[in-house]
């Protein structure tokens, strides 16, 4: 925790194996301070959550609680342990929340929904909304644009998917007490003091680019007027039917997104799976027909630096205020680029940025950073958010 008296963030990590313990002895740390508003919790996929919420909410009290299950977490504790991160943030924040269900049969309802939900915002100078969603379920950018309509443009989303430990098959959200999927909890978050929001991913693109001839929801069918699967698989290299196996294919498009133009910037999506039967690729949001994509590459330095400037650019809007919390919503897919040795040596240039504020967050399926434009659903990204 700060030094300061009016807001204070503490971050509580434990990797107890029993599930209950853990989740109590992280809360207890992160609500060491006066006047808890809320509790964020990250917690492995590994655990019972169950157990685990339940020694949440028991430590917690009546401070609302939102979470989700994760890809892995970031916090103040060792790096590649399973367990839990609780984020404690009190004092004269002001702080709403909600959650919603539905995201599969109706997206941009339940973005409508949570948006609505929050209202009235807070009468501060500025306010944030944090989102943790099922990615694996629905059209997020749908989501999105569902709370950016009744939010409206000067209200900054941002948040991630939830996990299950790189599996790639389900995930949970919590609010409160309750464990839910095919929803999006969130809370938002008003303060006097400045906010910095800052995304970054560092992929490159690779080879010639296409135009998308086809596509319909997270679906892309065509490449210049081809298959867009079998021009995916000869282009990556990919080994002879991979396609037909489900969890070969996940694994083997982990780490080869695709990258498309996007209002002068250069967007990435993760291809979640294939259809062998209509030759297509099912992507983690949108790639909209008449788009220019590319395929994607990155390594080991180009990730980590993306992480570096992420988090210093979003410090650098602080504007000098001193830095009360850095959140960091990281791609499942860089981690994989990283190996152990490259997320060890992520969360060092995390840490360093950070000083002697707390850092905490999770690695996600998809990133939520909305701040100009309506979209704001990302993937193979990292989205840093600091907090004075």
């Amino acid at each position: 925790m700060t030094n300061q008296v009016r807001r204070w963030i503490r971050v509580g990590h434990a990797w107890d194996t029993d599930a209950r313990a853990a989740g109590v002895a992280a809360t207890l740390e992160a609500c060491g301070g006066a006047d808890p508003e809320l509790l964020l919790v990250f917690a492995s996929f590994n655990y019972d959550l169950r157990e685990l919420l339940d020694g949440v909410t028991e430590a917690a009290g009546d401070v609302p609680v939102i979470g989700c299950s994760t890809a892995g977490e970031i916090g103040p504790g060792p790096v590649l342990n399973s367990g839990v991160v609780v984020v404690g943030f009190g004092g004269d924040f002001a702080v709403t929340t909600t959650y919603a269900t539905g995201l599969c049969e109706r997206p941009r309802g339940v973005g409508e929904d949570i948006a609505r939900a929050l209202l009235p915002l807070p009468d501060t100078r500025h306010r944030v909304v944090i989102m943790l969603t099922d990615a694996l379920a629905g059209d997020q950018q749908e989501m999105i644009r569902g709370a950016y309509s009744v939010l409206g443009a000067t209200v900054p989303l941002v948040g991630g998917g939830a996990g299950d430990n790189m599996r790639m098959v389900t995930s949970r959200q919590f609010y409160g007490g309750k464990i839910m999927q095919d929803a999006v909890v969130a809370a938002c978050v008003g303060t006097d003091a400045p906010i910095g929001l800052a995304i970054r991913h560092g992929w490159h693109c690779q080879g010639d680019g296409m135009v998308v001839t086809a596509s319909a929801g997270n679906d892309v069918h065509t490449f210049d007027d081809q298959p867009a699967l079998d021009i995916y698989l000869d282009r990556f290299g990919a080994p002879p039917g991979i396609e037909t196996d489900p969890a070969a294919f996940a694994e083997f498009a982990l780490t080869r997104p695709l990258a498309f133009a996007k209002r002068g910037d250069v967007a990435v999506r993760h291809v979640l799976g294939a259809d062998p039967e209509a030759r297509a690729l099912a992507c983690a949001g949108g790639v909209p027909k008449g788009a220019a994509v590319w395929l994607a590459s990155g390594d080991v330095a180009s990730t980590l630096a993306a992480a570096d400037r992420a988090c210093a650019d979003a410090i650098s809007d602080l504007d000098g205020a001193p830095l009360l919390g850095l959140l960091v919503f990281d791609c499942a897919g860089r981690r994989a680029i990283l190996g152990d040795d490259g997320v060890v040596a992520e969360h060092r240039d995390m840490l360093r940025r950070a000083t002697t504020a707390p850092l905490a967050g999770f690695y996600t399926y998809g990133e939520v950073a909305r701040v100009k434009g309506v979209s704001g659903f990302h993937n193979q990204t990292i989205v840093a958010l600091a907090l004075s």
